[in-house]
């Protein structure tokens, strides 16, 4: 694998075939940005994909960084993820559409199903998916407690980068050009940010419990996961080495910033979904941990304060020693 700062042709297919995109710790001395929060909000934009944090500039900000790298015609990386699939696939439109359905977050086998029209049975979709994951463009989950025989499972875009770009920059290179760069970017892009990088947020929290929980909660994670079904739905969960269970909330913006607690916080959204899945049942250690990355209320901070069973990993925490 190259170095993050090595030069890299970055439209050679091999990057999307053997390249796992670096986390967010290792990824951060290359993102634009100098609070914890900006590196998160500028991960969820570019990912960890070697080649793409090469062509970053970390003296300006993220949106300078899409307006010179992404949208101009020229731009170093405005039709990379589209080149890697036309080198690697004959007629790139299903896939397409599958990626489409994808980069506003993870899905199932009918939603998938629907997001091709000409499709007219659901098994059509499978080689897709099969070829996007060779491809390392998509890969696949299942829920932790999923009963041995359960054929439930949610597709996910890899890396954060190839999510942004279908769900932002694709419409703008297909489209008319009725707009310039910067109106397009501040009436279409800016806005839409803020849905984006929480939509990222579990993928970012269940690789922190991965490799970084040792430092956070004093145990990495030996099975990390999410929890999904017909009453629960849990982002981030898991066992941590030292055996004790997990259930998480991943929040950007948290549901209040201001003084003011919404009716239902996030500890209480969890002890909900906890009461619905047999994972962790009658386990003694159990733990609820709120991830935040722009800010933490103080309501909050109170509330899980008053919890033995509570923990909160804000934004400084997932940045770790990777913000000095």
């Amino acid at each position: 694998m190259p170095s993050v700062g090595q030069h890299v042709d970055i439209t050679a297919p091999s990057l999307a075939l053997d390249i796992d995109g670096l986390p967010l710790r290792a990824a951060a001395p290359h993102l634009p940005g100098t609070r914890a929060s900006d590196k998160i909000r500028a991960y969820a934009v570019f990912g960890g994909l070697p080649g793409v944090l090469a062509h970053l500039d970390t003296s300006v900000t993220v949106g300078t960084n899409v307006r010179r790298l992404l949208l101009p015609d020229h731009g170093p990386l405005a039709d990379v993820p589209m080149s890697w699939l036309e080198r690697s696939v004959q007629t790139v439109t299903r896939y397409v559409s599958v990626l489409e359905a994808l980069c506003v977050g993870e899905a199932e086998w009918a939603d998938l199903t629907r997001a091709i029209p000409d499709l007219t049975k659901s098994g059509q979709v499978a080689p897709y998916l099969k070829r996007l994951a060779e491809l390392g463009f998509v890969r696949s989950r299942r829920s932790l407690d999923a009963a041995p025989r359960s054929r439930s499972t949610r597709y996910a875009i890899t890396d954060p980068f190839l999510a942004f770009w279908v769900r932002f920059i694709l419409p703008w290179r297909v489209s008319e050009r009725a707009s310039e760069i910067v109106p397009y970017y501040a009436d279409e892009i800016r806005p839409g940010i803020r849905d984006h990088v929480q939509r990222m947020m579990p993928m970012l929290c269940r690789r922190h419990m991965e490799i970084d929980a040792l430092e956070t909660l004093g145990s990495n994670a030996r099975d990390s996961g999410s929890i999904w079904g017909s009453a629960a739905e849990i982002p981030v969960a898991g066992t941590l080495g030292s055996g004790a269970i997990y259930y998480g909330a991943c929040l950007w913006d948290p549901p209040s910033s201001r003084p003011r607690k919404p009716e239902l916080t996030p500890l209480e959204h969890l002890d909900r979904a906890i009461r619905e899945t047999r994972y962790g049942f009658g386990r003694q250690g159990r733990i609820r941990v709120v991830f935040t990355g722009r800010s933490t209320p103080t309501w909050l901070r109170r509330e899980v304060a008053r919890r033995d069973d509570a923990r909160i990993v804000d934004a400084t925490s997932l940045l770790g020693d990777a913000l000095t």
